[in-house]
């Protein structure tokens, strides 16, 4: 296949443009680097994999760069919480102007699927700990971000369920893995650059809200699943279904460390919401996803 990938630089884009090139299939990355480098793909392109460098917010430049591929996985975005609080206007262009434009130039080039990156944040926040969020759960996001990405994903219902494109919309939940941006980088990697300085873990808020923490290789194989054009029309939670609250893990880090290390406690940051944990089995079910690696087998590389 001729698979085109929008902000196939960034983190989630770099391991799946390594774990497409194994599966031999034709790439394009495209990408503005906002939010990345030329040098962190250097060493992916080859005679497989180009690069054009170009901005969703630009529909001729998507329009010509998508032509003759077969699939797009739309990964580009503006994916910052904190920034999307202070430029709401700017997230709001790039997440559902710059996905209006994908889905005009999909259409006109007659391309088979498109998978497209949403987020968890789109349901907003919860009363309990014991609540499994599955994709039917009310939507009610706490940030231009979340906000972002739910109009996203009424404009892609609205524009292609009627149409020859077919879709699958991934909300994805905590990802986690060695090389995240600061942009992208989570409290896995924040605690893990802490442990290597000996310094106090930083836990904002009290450290009993939950994530549900899930391995960018598990995610990447969740991508390539839902490429397949037979899969139906949908909306899928990509996580471990599991959870811990930031106590246990911060806990669970220090232990596994060996070091003397404390933990301080700050205010909460503004847009982040309590609890989060994820009902996997639409994703199961549809398809065929089956998340592999443990947090536990995993957390040590991020203090090496």
């Amino acid at each position: 296949m001729k698979i085109f990938v929008t902000g196939g630089a960034g983190f989630i884009g770099r391991y799946l443009i390594k774990f497409l090139r194994k599966k031999n299939h034709k790439i394009t990355i495209f990408d503005n680097f906002s939010n990345s480098s030329k040098n962190s793909i250097s060493d992916l392109l080859d005679n497989n994999v180009k690069l054009i460098e170009g901005d969703i917010i630009n529909f001729d430049e998507i329009n010509i760069a998508i032509k003759h591929h077969d699939i797009i996985i739309h990964l580009a975005a503006k994916i910052s919480i904190n920034e999307s609080i202070k430029n709401p206007n700017e997230t709001l262009e790039t997440n559902v102007d710059g996905t209006k434009n994908i889905i005009s130039a999909a259409l006109k080039n007659d391309i088979k699927k498109i998978v497209f990156a949403s987020s968890a944040a789109v349901y907003g926040e919860l009363n309990s700990s014991e609540i499994k969020l599955d994709e039917k759960c009310k939507k009610n996001p706490i940030s231009p971000y979340g906000e972002s990405k739910k109009i996203m994903e009424k404009v892609i219902e609205k524009e292609l369920d009627m149409s020859k494109t077919n879709y699958a919309i991934l909300r994805f939940f905590n990802v986690f893995g060695i090389g995240q941006s600061d942009e992208y980088a989570g409290v896995i990697t924040k605690f893990g650059e802490k442990i290597v300085k000996d310094e106090n873990l930083e836990i904002f808020g009290d450290g009993t809200q939950t994530r549900d923490f899930v391995a960018i290789e598990d995610v990447v194989e969740a991508i390539y699943q839902a490429t397949d054009v037979k899969v139906k029309n949908g909306i899928y939670n990509i996580a471990s279904g599991d959870s811990k609250t930031i106590n246990e893990l911060a806990k669970l880090m220090i232990l596994k460390s060996n070091k003397k290390i404390g933990i301080t406690y700050k205010n909460s940051k503004k847009g982040e919401v309590k609890y989060s944990q994820a009902n996997i089995s639409a994703a199961k079910e549809n398809l065929g996803y089956n998340p592999k690696i443990l947090l536990e087998d995993k957390i040590c590389n991020f203090f090496k």
